[in-house]
């Protein structure tokens, strides 16, 4: 009674809620329901899309950013090595490692003569380098004894210099420098070292350049977009270099916490900062051969200016389809409800197994189409029932013959394993060595059925048929077998593909003169890919030729062809194998295969059974 008092109640609310709903026409209530189940996804895709759009814009532009201050980086350091190239010859000079031990004994007039000849050696180098201002050699305790320039400096900097050189790596100490007239330099200090003994100090030598000269030749052209700023800091965050005029050279620009962000990561960075109370993209890239940044900033408002742009257009083209779509919905409801409703009634009878009623319906539209394609699938469906009852019981028939089939080999190898014994007892080792060779390949070609065996064995099939050769052409041939790493024998490679080209070496090689062919087996790793180079000095032939007649002799019962086209079909057309020969100078094969272990082999063939 309680159970048939719940139903009727159920009943009563269902009957309400449609009476409710039918009090709107079928268009309003069409439209009423697109848009509330259309509006919020639309709105969420529209402002999905926007974000995405967003993060793509400003995720290539920092891409972009980051990638051409890098090769700023490595354009930096080619232009600081022509100087650090020019004091190692300073460094080296015989005059300057005469004169520094001896300096403080010379007379004033062998001091003039000594620095008169180390000018001349020196002035052409110098001023072939435009930007180059300055270079002073100075002695031990920082006397100044050359200076070959044109401006000086607070001898407080020049013993800072000094003291740098000495605690630098690499013997080259970067580092900012500002003239007694107020000019921006960049200076290099080298130690002097005697060449006789590097641990004995001579001196220092000091370079400097031109930092406005240097700015214009390395990256006064660079932008990276409207309101961009690009300068050069050393690893403590000093600007050494820029173009900027509101970035002042020889101070901390940024903010501290950005650039020890720069130094954590490296250089090799993008990330969103504050500087100068702006949120900015800053991008750096770290100078090898000075441990200097180049860093570039890069205004977030110039970054997002299209996508707001953007944005409008998408809301805009959103609208738009929405009105769009709510005036077509009475149209479509018109035409989709009752073929929509015979479809599902169909959908049911075939969940539950009913699949020799067909679903009546040949109108043209789509919805006509659609159930005739239907009415094939389910044919299909039939169709497909009964070829997997069918492949079910063949699989179980090829089981039962394959049970059968594996008394045939095991009677072969014990046959084999009779004969090879009954020729040891008999003296015939030759014969007894051959047997067994043709025993183990056999079972390696019967009984493995695996396409990718380890190199080591293919290489113990590969002898196991030279062994067997050796008994019809004696020693008519040499074979060698060797690999470049003892890891690449753990590789895997496709089964018998070595044994077709060294055939090829045995039959056609031969000279006329009846000389020993010798054939190589060699193995290398080449980056990514695994390289076999088979080789003999046989006779060899002419290519052109071969390719002009066609012609593809068969090599073995496997053939040089067929063994490229399984490497291209395996692996694809990157790899495979190429033939090169000369006449009277021998033929070399080379093949190329990926590297693959064995735990890549598995899931490489769980791949193809899927």
């Amino acid at each position: 009674m309680k159970a048939n008092a719940n139903a009727k109640a159920r009943s009563k609310s269902d009957s309400r809620m449609p009476a409710n709903l039918r009090s709107l026409s079928i268009k309003n209530r069409l439209i009423a329901a697109f848009l509330i189940t259309s509006l919020l996804p639309v709105a969420f895709v529209a402002f999905y899309s926007n974000a995405k759009y967003t993060a793509s814009v400003t995720g290539k532009l920092s891409a972009s950013s980051q990638q051409t201050l890098t090769e700023l980086a490595r354009n930096v350091s080619r232009e600081l090595a022509q100087y650090e190239t020019l004091t190692e010859s300073i460094i080296i000079n015989p005059q300057v490692q005469r004169t520094l031990p001896r300096y403080d004994r010379m007379s004033d007039y062998e001091k003039s003569l000594a620095l008169a000849r180390i000018k001349d050696e020196l002035e052409a180098q110098v001023f072939s380098i435009s930007n180059l201002y300055n270079v002073m050699i100075l002695t031990p305790d920082g006397g100044t004894i050359f200076d070959l320039g044109f401006q000086s400096y607070p001898r407080e900097e020049i013993l800072s210099l000094r003291d740098g050189a000495g605690t630098s790596p690499g013997n080259a100490y970067w580092t900012y420098l500002r003239s007694n007239r107020g000019s921006n330099m960049i200076a290099l200090t080298r130690t002097i070292y005697a060449e006789d003994d590097l641990n004995r100090r001579l001196g220092y030598v000091i370079l400097v350049i031109d930092e406005k000269v240097f700015s214009r030749n390395t990256y006064h052209s660079v932008d990276l977009g409207r309101g961009s700023r690009v300068y050069i800091s050393d690893a403590q965050g000093m600007v050494v270099s820029s173009v900027e005029p509101d970035i002042a050279h020889g101070e901390l620009f940024e903010e501290e916490q950005v650039f020890r962000r720069v130094a954590i990561q490296a250089g090799e960075s993008s990330f969103y900062g504050d500087v100068d109370g702006e949120r900015q993209l800053v991008t750096s890239a770290r100078i090898p051969a000075s441990g200097w940044y180049v860093i570039g900033l890069l205004p977030r408002s110039f970054l997002v200016s299209e996508v707001h742009a953007m944005s409008q257009n998408v809301l805009i083209i959103c609208l738009f389809t929405l009105l769009l779509a709510g005036m077509l919905a009475l149209w479509i409801y018109r035409s989709i409800h009752e073929p929509i409703r015979k479809l599902l009634h169909y959908a049911k009878q075939v969940s539950m197994g009913q699949l020799d009623t067909p679903l009546s319906g040949g109108e043209p539209d789509e919805m006509g189409r659609l159930t005739g394609t239907i009415n094939q699938m389910v044919v299909q469906l039939r169709g497909l029932i009964h070829q997997v009852e069918s492949g079910q019981q063949a699989k179980r028939d090829a089981e039962l013959k394959m049970l059968q089939a594996q008394i045939n080999p095991h009677f072969l190898f014990n046959t084999l394993n009779s004969l090879k014994w009954s020729a040891m007892m008999s003296g015939s080792d030759t014969v007894a060595s051959g047997l067994t060779s043709l025993s183990e390949l056999l079972r390696n070609t019967i009984l493995d059925k695996a396409d990718l065996i380890p190199l080591e064995e293919e290489i113990g099939n590969l002898l196991h048929y030279a062994t067997i050769q050796r008994i019809r052409y004696g020693d008519s041939f040499e074979l060698g077998c060797s690999m470049a790493e003892e890891e690449l024998y753990q590789w895997l490679v496709p089964k018998f593909i070595l044994q077709p080209i060294v055939e090829n070496s045995i039959l056609h090689a031969g000279s006329e003169d009846g000389r020993r062919v010798g054939i190589w087996v060699e193995g290398l790793r080449d980056g990514s890919k695994l390289r076999l180079r088979v080789a003999d000095d046989g006779k060899g032939f002419d290519v052109a030729s071969v390719k002009r007649r066609q012609s593809h002799a068969k090599l073995s019962g496997i053939g040089i062809d067929n063994v490229h086209e399984r490497i291209r079909i395996d692996f694809g057309s990157p790899y495979g194998l190429e033939v090169r020969s000369e006449v009277n100078r021998g033929t070399e094969t080379v093949i190329l295969l990926p590297m693959i272990r064995k735990e890549e082999n598995q899931h490489v063939q769980s791949h193809h059974r899927g």
